[in-house]
């Protein structure tokens, strides 16, 4: 059963693939996709405002979907500070967000939920690879051709109802 939230009937989960240009979302309801989408920025370019911009987006995803439940990704190691500094406060806005909506909230390491979703994972293993098991995965098991941001939302979210107990109906191998 859940280790993080206790599941009930009618439980919805947004769960974002956040970053600063393009962020990926996705809801399920009762452990079943319902939407997805992306919000894409990158046309300002000014990286404050555009973090901003992003933070306020998605609080106001947020806030329209009124989830149970909101599932965000790890800042994850950035080859540059600047990068990680700014998922951070990205972050911040989202669990602040949440925190004052009295939402639930869960962040997924991105091992963690690839591993749920049996991802071939490990250091000889590319970023490249790890977004083409998304876009494969998505495809195979909701047959969807999506963004890399939007399946990788989808897939958060379809780890997060895995490990919900809520979702057994798909195959989980890629």
């Amino acid at each position: 059963m859940a280790s993080f939230l206790e599941r009930r009937k009618g439980m919805v989960t947004l769960c974002f693939d956040q970053a600063t240009r393009v962020s990926g979302w996705s809801v399920f309801k009762d452990g079943q996709y319902v939407e997805s989408g992306i919000i894409d920025l990158h046309k300002i370019t000014d990286t404050g405002e555009r973090t901003k911009q992003m933070g306020i987006e998605l609080c106001n995803k947020i806030e329209k979907i009124k989830p149970d439940l909101v599932v965000i990704e790890e800042v994850q190691n950035q080859s540059n500070i600047s990068t990680v500094i700014k998922l951070g406060r990205l972050q911040g806005m989202i669990l602040g967000f949440a925190a004052a909506h009295n939402i639930k909230t869960k962040i997924f390491e991105p091992t963690a939920w690839r591993k749920l979703l049996s991802y071939k994972q490990g250091p000889k293993v590319k970023r490249e690879q790890l977004k083409q098991q998304s876009i494969d995965y998505v495809k195979q098991n909701f047959g969807f051709d999506f963004s890399e941001d939007r399946c990788e939302a989808i897939c958060i979210n379809a780890a997060t109802q895995i490990e919900l107990g809520t979702i057994i109906d798909i195959d989980i191998e890629i």
